[in-house]
């Protein structure tokens, strides 16, 4: 019929994209063959410089030919070019990348050799770079590459650890659900406000960051982002190696540790004199629980030590069995997450309710149900012992596709539950089960449980 446009079938539109296709992958192949025919020939020219350009520009992922453009580019700079031809040459890498970047914004290839470039050069622009940035996070405020590559370029230019943790406040301000920006506050934060071990911060700090996420949390609570930041916010403190208990039964020593060490770590004395002795435990390097064979004497007294951690057994006639705790035991005095202060007790009450008020509203919420068993555990493990037991079986119901890692940390908080306890026969009865993973290295040998 005149006057009107012809449309073209679906059929019509696939045969001429398979036509496309043939047409780009038979240039693909070609150039490639080219490119690495030229490689084994020992071609390093211009020549192949943009051979492999108009490739990457199509698919900027291929690492093979951004090597062979390092590999020129080292060749072409041992004739000792000054160092502004020298930045002239690689400032064309950057407009590459830049190029590539734009066909993949998230191509780990681009990114590397734009790292690479910017390390070869002499005078390097970390403003432009910063402005490239930006520029990038605005079109995705979650390209992880691209803040991978901010932390990197900020190093260089010496921007400061608070103007970046600003930027991460400016770039949550916009969107909450930015991963990559909390994910890079909780890098920033330890710096500038250091707790009291590494990657911890400042009581207050927590604070004012639990205020923070918080508000970010009830934005959109079926948000993952703001409340993987709350979990780092409550997460405890990792435990130093400490030593749970020393037990000696006739020649057996037993030593038990709150992490695994090395055997070669372990200092034994047997009344002053260093001992060399012959550690075993299940696995043949790192174990929580060594074993040895020593020849006592009727008196004095052993001693173990590992790290700067020390127990010593005193050693009685005619008494064939001793034990001696360390600082890594566990008791109700000394848990595995030990009660808060009462500041921070009554900013984790508050954090309590807010949970508990959105579950009213939300009450299938499985990131604010899980928050609330992290709280509960701050806040006394043992008092909410229970209650954390029965969220963990609600959000087996709410998250069917990760019921076994609830039912994982259940069965670590009931063996936590019961050593903080000493309840050694039922501790006894629950290890027996093949199933228990957790905590092995704090039960003690049956002949000492009923002393205790």
């Amino acid at each position: 019929m005149h006057g009107r446009v012809k449309v073209k079938t679906t059929e019509q539109q696939e045969k001429e994209r398979k036509i496309e296709r043939t047409a780009k992958l038979k240039a693909y192949r070609q150039a490639m063959s080219t490119i690495l025919s030229r490689r084994d020939e020992g071609h390093k020219d211009a020549t192949q410089l943009k051979a492999t350009a108009q490739v990457l520009q199509s698919n900027p992922d291929i690492t093979t030919l951004w090597n062979i453009r390092k590999e020129v580019l080292l060749d072409i700079f041992k004739s000792d070019e000054s160092a502004s031809e020298k930045d002239t040459i690689l400032a064309k890498e950057l407009e590459l990348t830049q190029s590539c970047l734009m066909v993949n914004p998230k191509s780990y290839g681009a990114w590397y050799h734009r790292t690479w470039s910017l390390q070869q050069m002499v005078n390097p622009n970390w403003n432009k770079e910063l402005a490239l940035c930006d520029r990038y996070l605005k079109l995705d405020e979650r390209n992880f590459h691209c803040w991978d590559y901010r932390k990197w370029v900020a190093s260089q230019a010496k921007v400061s650890c608070q103007n970046e943790l600003e930027f991460t406040m400016e770039k949550i301000g916009e969107n909450f659900s930015n991963y990559s920006a909390w994910h890079y506050r909780s890098k920033l934060l330890p710096i500038l406000y250091p707790g009291h071990s590494a990657q911890t911060i400042q009581e207050d700090k927590v604070h004012s960051e639990l205020d923070l996420v918080q508000n970010a949390a009830f934005t959109d609570p079926e948000d993952s982002s703001a409340w993987f930041y709350h979990t780092w916010l409550l997460g405890k403190e990792e435990e130093r190696v400490k030593i749970v208990f020393c037990a000696l039964q006739s020649d057996t020593l037993t030593l038990s540790l709150t992490k695994p060490v090395q055997n070669s770590q372990i200092v034994l004395k047997l009344n002053g004199e260093a001992k060399e002795s012959v550690w075993t435990g299940e696995d043949d390097r790192f174990n929580n629980l060594w074993v040895t064979q020593i020849s006592r004497p009727s008196e004095g007294k052993i001693e173990v030590s590992v790290e700067d951690q020390e127990v010593t057994l005193s050693l009685e006639k005619d008494k064939e069995e001793s034990l001696v705790k360390g600082d890594g035991w566990k008791s109700l005095t000394n848990r595995f997450v030990n009660p808060p202060n009462h500041k921070t007790e009554e900013v984790l009450k508050q954090a309590l309710e807010n949970c508990s008020q959105l579950l009213e509203l939300e009450p299938d919420s499985k990131w604010t149900l899980y928050t609330k068993v992290l709280i509960l555990l701050a806040l006394e493990s043992q008092t909410n012992h229970q209650e954390v037991l029965s969220c963990l079986e609600k959000l087996k119901m709410l998250d069917t596709a990760r019921a076994n890692y609830y039912s994982d940390v259940k069965n670590r908080l009931e063996s936590e539950y019961l050593i903080e306890r000493e309840e050694w026969t039922l501790l006894g009865e629950k290890y027996s089960e093949s199933n228990v993973a957790y905590h092995r290295q704090y039960i003690l040998p049956a002949a000492f449980r009923n002393a205790l």
